[in-house]
């Protein structure tokens, strides 16, 4: 611990659309032994903390941050990579946000590449590929 690094970080399991970064900063924690994540760094970038991990991990719960020594509570900002928000998660924060990242969780459908669908698909498909389309009004009793 102490040691400043530079590593390239992040794009392991998905590459697109930007790659790995370069991460500079200093190493305040290490863990050797993570059932899941084997050997988990925290890095110091800045004001930012870092998490990296040897394998891929969900941190979705608190004691997951502080196993490797951050406290999520007493934190103004935490960024999580992860399709929906953890139950968890939610119930810790005052204030919470989804942002459409790329990448391997990426929420945004349209961003991600499908093929052989079929089709037409909603919402890959515009709506003049359906036609007219089926009459879906609730009829009145």
């Amino acid at each position: 611990m102490g040691a400043d690094v530079e590593v390239e970080a992040g794009a392991r399991v998905d590459a697109g659309p930007h790659g790995p970064v370069t991460l500079r900063g200093v190493v305040e924690h290490v863990r050797t032994d993570d059932p899941l994540a084997g050997i988990v760094c925290v890095v110091a970038a800045g004001g930012l903390r870092v998490v990296l991990t040897e394998r891929r991990r969900p941190y979705h719960l608190e004691s997951d941050f502080t196993a490797i020594g951050l406290d999520p509570r007493g934190t103004d900002v935490v960024v999580v990579k992860i399709g929906n928000l953890e139950t968890e998660l939610h119930d810790m924060a005052e204030d919470w946000m989804l942002m459409l990242s790329p990448g391997g969780v990426d929420q945004n459908l349209l961003r991600l590449r499908y093929t052989a669908l079929g089709g037409p698909v909603h919402p890959f498909d515009d709506d003049a590929a359906f036609g007219d389309g089926p009459d879906l009004t609730p009829e009145l009793l």
